[in-house]
């Protein structure tokens, strides 16, 4: 059974998969999805694992083998982020103008279904696949990495990351798969057709600035915790412009930084605010530590900001990821570029500010890099496309890939 990568991208935007982050409790998460895509599994034939990451979130991991001993990760993210906002139908997968139009179409169905429609034409020839291919489909790529990190865990050594078989089923045996360890891995995320070998990682976390309120007819008698956190989000700003942006760029992926990317606070209009709250996302160059970014920037705030009756707190990240190092996968990177080049795209060896599920499991030891159809410039947009030549070049690309080419 072969699959035409243009409809089934169509048919994967119509599935919504709105991260739960984004959406109100309740109303959203992979699973419709994930649902979806075992059903697909279970027509192509092909042998699945579903894995629960959380309650009601699944990866589902796929087997594809091939004629070597060898074994490759083709992994993708299920999930999406919100649609408010939008100016498009979110899932109408609508095509027109050469693209396909949805939410999670650039980000990162198309990638998803150019791995489908790939394996779906290599599996369809017996003896045509070189090496084994695990396909992984992972949840909440875009609030934690937790999804790639649970699938780490399956080839994992370490007695405390062990896989409870009670979280595990399907007709692809767990065993079976832990025999199966990568060599390597790809990651979908839209490069436009460019080979990632590098990428920044990310620290984030909450702070909250407490005071103490009062009538705001005699402000004197509180503690603002809004002009607080005014002075503390000018001492973020400063750090990142004195600091962050005057070191050593990475050659690839550019300077480190920093951002104060929410903000609440107060409670009333005629009370003097005695809490306010931002988010921290700084972003890490490849080799830096998450923690000692994290301990550095609390330093920071802490000799630039004192106001009587004023307090500072930091909550632990919520995520810690490293960034995605280049070296041990340039011999894999250089593969996927010379099976780009052979269909006459001028795929390159680059690096990305942004960060993906590539890092997570280059950490786990499986050298790792990112490919895939369309522009970052459209990921997350209010009226999200696709170019369909690009998932059709990205879909030849693989297969080729797929067959040793």
């Amino acid at each position: 059974m072969k699959l035409k990568e243009t409809e089934l991208l169509q048919q994967l935007v119509r599935v919504p998969s709105v991260n739960p982050a984004f959406a109100a409790q309740g109303s959203a998460g992979e699973g419709p999805l994930t649902d979806f895509l075992q059903s697909l599994l279970d027509q192509l034939g092909w042998h699945w694992l579903r894995q629960q990451v959380n309650h009601g979130r699944d990866n589902l991991i796929a087997l594809c083998p091939g004629q070597g001993a060898d074994t490759t990760l083709w992994e993708v993210h299920q999930d999406t982020v919100g649609i408010a906002g939008m100016t498009i139908d979110p899932f109408a997968g609508e095509e027109s103008q050469g693209r396909i139009w949805g939410r999670g179409a650039c980000d990162i169905k198309g990638g998803m279904a150019a791995m489908i429609a790939a394996l779906s034409r290599s599996q369809a020839q017996p003896g045509l696949q070189k090496s084994n291919i695990v396909l992984a489909l992972t949840i909440n790529e875009e609030c934690g990495f937790t999804g790639a990190d649970a699938l780490c865990r399956i080839w994992s050594h370490d007695p405390r990351r062990q896989v409870d078989p009670a979280d595990v089923h399907g007709p692809l045996s767990l065993a079976e798969l832990q025999s199966l360890r990568p060599i390597h891995a790809l990651i979908a995320e839209p490069t436009e057709l460019d080979v990632v070998v590098a990428h920044k990682g990310a620290s984030r976390w909450r702070c909250h600035v407490h005071g103490c309120a009062a009538h705001s007819s005699q402000p004197e008698l509180g503690a603002n915790a809004i002009y607080a956190m005014a002075d503390l989000v000018l001492a973020i700003e400063a750090y990142h412009e004195q600091v962050l942006a005057c070191g050593e760029p990475h050659p690839l992926c550019g300077q480190r930084a920093v951002c104060a990317t929410t903000i609440e606070g107060g409670s009333g209009v005629n009370i003097v605010p005695d809490h306010a709250v931002i988010d921290i996302d700084r972003r890490l160059l490849p080799g830096e530590s998450p923690r000692q970014a994290y301990d550095e920037l609390v330093a920071h705030i802490k000799r630039h900001i004192e106001r009587d009756g004023i307090t500072i707190e930091h909550e632990q990240p919520w995520i810690e990821c490293v960034g995605l190092e280049d070296g041990a996968n340039h011999a894999w990177a250089g593969q996927i570029a010379a099976a780009a080049q052979a269909i006459g795209l001028p795929s390159k060896l680059v690096g990305v500010a942004y960060g993906t599920d590539a890092s997570v499991i280059a950490a786990n030891g499986i050298p790792s890099v990112v490919f895939g159809p369309g522009s970052i410039e459209q990921a997350h947009t209010k009226d999200e496309w696709l170019e369909v030549e690009q998932l059709s070049k990205a879909t030849d690309v693989l297969y080729r890939l797929a067959c040793g080419e």
